[in-house]
């Protein structure tokens, strides 16, 4: 009595699959909310993209540090962007020298932005920065000539 060979089940498996496949091929997804997530990277891409070139400026140079919320983790990490006794009060021309040629302060060294941001990035950041969080501290003006000059001499 010669054995004969079982055959084997591996090529029915493929038959099998093959319909279920095909079937699940060609479902379309459901309509999405659009509230509901997860979203797609183009939607995504959409939605974060700043329109202010200050934020945008902001996002790509400065949020590393000072965090989204201007914090700087409390002072600990960089400047704190909200205090209102912080670097905040200075003139818009020192601010912009500092991110322009970077600044050694309390906390550490504030890195020099001038070749990452344009002249025209460097104001606007100022000015989102001086929007976005709110500092109720007038900057202090810089001192002009005429006060210079009235100054008595000693």
């Amino acid at each position: 009595m010669t054995r004969q060979a079982r055959p084997s089940r591996v090529p029915r498996l493929p038959r099998l699959l093959a319909p279920a496949l095909l079937a699940l091929a060609a479902c379309e997804a459901p309509p999405r909310d659009p509230s509901q997530w997860p979203i797609g990277r183009a939607e995504l891409v959409a939605r974060s993209t700043p329109v202010d070139p200050g934020e945008a400026a902001y996002q790509r140079t400065c949020i590393g540090c000072h965090g989204a919320d201007g914090t700087g983790s409390a002072g600990r990490v960089a400047a704190n962007l909200t205090d209102p006794l912080g670097p905040m009060r200075k003139p818009d021309d020192a601010l912009v020298a500092s991110v322009r040629a970077g600044v050694r302060g309390a906390i550490g060294v504030m890195p020099a932005h001038g070749a990452l941001l344009s002249a025209g990035e460097q104001q606007a950041v100022i000015a989102y920065v001086r929007r976005r969080f709110g500092v109720s501290a007038a900057p202090v003006p810089a001192p002009s000539d005429a006060s210079v000059d009235a100054a008595p001499a000693p």
